[in-house]
Formats: C-alpha cells, structure tokens, sequence
C-alpha cells in the first residue's frame, strides 16, 4: 500500500504548518539569547509580535488542513492518525505562541534572567526546532523513501530525550537562582511549555509509524 494522492496533500499542508512552527522557533532563540541586553529590548518585543503575526497565518493554514481532511475522510485508510497529527501540531503551534506572552511580560518588566538559565532556554528552542524540522524530513520521505523515514524516526527520540535532560538541568537552575519568585515562575513556564512540545513532536512519531507500517 503506497501514499494517496489525498495522503500527499495532507503531507504538503503539514510541511507547512511545520515550516511555520520552524520560523516561531528560530525567532523564540533570538529573542531568548537578548533578553538581558536592554538594547534589543524594542526589537525583542517587535519580533514576538512577528512571531505572532506566524501564527495567524498558522491557524490559516491550520483551517486549511481540517477542511481538506474533513472532505476527503472517508476515502482515508489512515483517516484517524492523520486527525491526531493534525491536532498534535497545532497543540504545538499553541504552545510556542504561549511562549510569547511570556516572554513579553519579562521583557517589559526588565527582569534580569540568570545567564545559565537562558542559554538552556535557548538549548531547548534550538533542540525542539531540530525535532520539527526532523518530522519534516520524515514526511518527505513518507511520500517516496518509506524506509528511510522509518529509519529516521530514531533522530527523533534521541532529541526528545536530550529536550528531557536540559529541562531538567533548566529547573534546577531555575530553582537555585537567586531570583524573584514571580521571574522563576516564568522561566518555568516557557520550559515547560518547549518540554511539553517536544513531548507533543515524539507522540505524533507514534502516528506516522502506524501510517509508515503499512507502506514499507
């Protein structure tokens, strides 16, 4: 059994929506790696707002993809994954543009973050980025190198457990910082929010193994 024409479509919609999310996450690092330099303050706040100008076209293109699965559902075999991956990614999606207003209210409060704890921060954007551009290969290869894209599924694993230890490293930083409790909470926050994400990415391989199964 091979990908459908409908299949491939899906494919194409989800690559987009995944190149979006690409895009949130490299200006999210930006915007971690200046957040102590009050020079980049005005810019900070002006690349959030871009990031969530992204996510309306996001919710565009994720309204495209439900609408399109909505008509040609019943001619799906793997109708049910492919409603999961599409929720999963925007569960994703959701959850960096939570990031922002986060992000925002420290930049506007100047709350200092300690130097160890935002190269983590950005650690983690960088790693989750690397998953997301990861499911993108993978379902390229989906369409023409079904193998390669079950080979592939191992990156993905091996990255969602390095995002799990530098959360972990992240709280401990958190928790031992000499900063306010309402700034911890923040920080806490944004690394929650990126864990859960990758957490989100690893589940939707789940998916993609059970569509894969069938066409290798």
């Amino acid at each position: 059994m091979g990908i459908s024409v409908a299949d491939s479509k899906l494919i194409q919609l989800l690559r987009r929506e995944l190149q979006q999310a690409r895009d949130i996450l490299s200006e999210l690092g930006r915007v971690i790696d200046d957040l102590n330099d009050a020079r980049y303050k005005e810019e900070n706040l002006k690349r959030l707002d871009y990031i969530r100008e992204l996510k309306k076209a996001v919710s565009e293109s994720q309204t495209e993809y439900l609408s399109y699965l909505s008509k040609v559902g019943r001619s799906l075999v793997h109708r049910e994954e492919w409603v999961r991956i599409g929720l999963r990614v925007m569960d994703v999606l959701d959850k960096l543009s939570g990031i922002t207003y986060r992000l925002s209210f420290l930049i506007e409060k100047s709350w200092l973050v300690p130097p160890p704890v935002q190269s983590l921060l950005s650690s983690m954007c960088s790693e989750v980025n690397g998953m997301v551009q990861g499911l993108e290969s993978i379902l390229i290869k989906l369409q023409g190198s079904p193998s390669e894209a079950l080979e592939e599924l191992k990156t993905i694993s091996a990255l969602e457990n390095r995002v799990d230890e530098i959360y972990r490293s992240v709280m401990f930083e958190i928790l031992s910082a000499n900063i306010s409790g309402n700034t911890a909470l923040l920080l806490l926050s944004v690394a929650e929010m990126l864990e859960n994400s990758s957490d989100t990415l690893y589940e939707l391989t789940n998916n993609i193994y059970i569509i894969l199964l069938d066409i290798v």
